[in-house]
């Protein structure tokens, strides 16, 4: 800066100091582009769940509790997650030839309203699975409160969607559970865990 005249002096870079700056510019956007790619291969990382017995085999986040119990077959569930645990819930059940979607939904509605807080069935509809048959949804919400006496009088308002189809004689019932604050952005881990899905 020549300060006797207030004029900028112009600043004239060499070819060198021009190339040091594109490629700056372009390490600086692979490095971006990489970090991305790391964080959604991490959030979407997966284990697979395999049981031989009731003939299932899915993928399921990698930082999720496994567990297995007489009345599913298995649940996974987020305990990293503050408040009510988004979780994913597989039971099988053995159907007559007779038996529709409908009545065992109504079997679960039934059993459920007289176990959960304001039980409410949303509706109904249609999912497509990965095969391109079609499966039966039931959307509901509830209240949970916590479990835990430190937190006593903390509820929450849980939403729900299960997934039913039926299979050469046995029925599949996928539950999906999450925060109603929440549910839709959870809704894309559900729809991951069925796209695995295989019975």
């Amino acid at each position: 800066m020549d300060f006797d005249t207030g004029r900028a002096e112009a600043v004239l870079l060499t070819p060198r100091q021009r190339w040091s700056m594109v490629f700056s510019f372009v390490l600086i956007g692979l490095g971006l582009i990489a970090g991305a790619n790391l964080r959604d291969s991490s959030l979407n990382r997966s284990l697979i769940y395999n049981n031989v017995e009731a003939g299932i085999t899915a993928r399921y986040p990698h930082r999720w509790l496994l567990s297995e119990a007489e009345d599913y077959v298995f649940r996974v569930e987020n305990t990293a997650q503050l408040g009510f645990n988004t979780l994913i819930e597989v039971r099988t059940l053995p159907v007559g030839p007779d038996t529709t979607e409908r009545n065992l939904l109504d079997r679960l509605t039934l059993r459920r309203s007289q176990t959960l807080i304001d039980y409410t069935v949303l509706g109904y509809d249609i999912y497509v699975l990965p095969d391109d048959s079609a499966a039966v949804t039931m959307s509901y919400s509830y209240v949970s409160r916590d479990a835990s006496p430190f937190l006593e009088g903390v509820s929450a308002i849980v939403a729900g969607l299960d997934v039913l189809t039926i299979s050469r004689g046995q029925a599949v019932i996928v539950s999906f559970r999450a925060d109603a604050s929440i549910f839709q952005r959870e809704r894309a881990t559900l729809d991951r865990f069925i796209q695995s899905l295989e019975f």
